[in-house]
């Protein structure tokens, strides 16, 4: 369990690092954008698309990272109030239907990628294709279901003992 945790925490802490990358990628090319159309009266060409590919990059790499921090959204002072045995079978069950959902949510991203790639389908000004984008939103998903797993599996193991 200590080795499982340990490769959770590297590949969440791994994800971030991307997304902050995304994040900085972002910020410099709308700065990019702003200089060409102010100095040389030029936007840069299809800064939506890319502003919207690396916000949704963002998002996908750093939901893992969030998760593994507790960052997300939860009804501690609701579970708290039960007792233990109760609050964790509560957390069982919801960390189970998380991860059920997540991976579902995976495998419907990487199917649509396969979807995009087999259409050929690309970002409308830029034409950059979206398979991969899409695909490395999928793997965002699926790092974040494995976070939820391991949350699961700390959770049974503190009922079991």
């Amino acid at each position: 369990m200590v080795r499982f945790k340990r490769g959770v925490e590297t590949l969440s802490r791994l994800l971030d690092v991307l997304a902050a990358i995304a994040v900085v990628l972002t910020m410099s090319v709308v700065v990019l954008n702003i200089i060409l159309r102010s100095v040389f009266k030029h936007p840069l060409t299809g800064i939506m698309d890319y502003v919207m590919i690396l916000t949704a990059l963002t998002i996908a790499l750093a939901l893992a990272n969030c998760a593994i921090r507790n960052g997300h959204i939860a009804i501690d002072l609701f579970i708290d109030k039960l007792p233990i045995k109760v609050g964790g079978l509560f957390d069982t069950l919801t960390n189970f239907a998380s991860f059920i959902f997540w991976v579902i949510a995976a495998v419907f991203m990487f199917e649509y990628a396969a979807t995009m790639y087999a259409t050929g389908t690309v970002f409308p000004t830029t034409q950059i294709p979206m398979a991969p984008v899409l695909g490395i939103i999928g793997g965002g998903l699926l790092a974040l279901a494995v976070v939820v797993l391991y949350r699961l599996l700390n959770t049974v193991r503190k009922l079991v003992i």
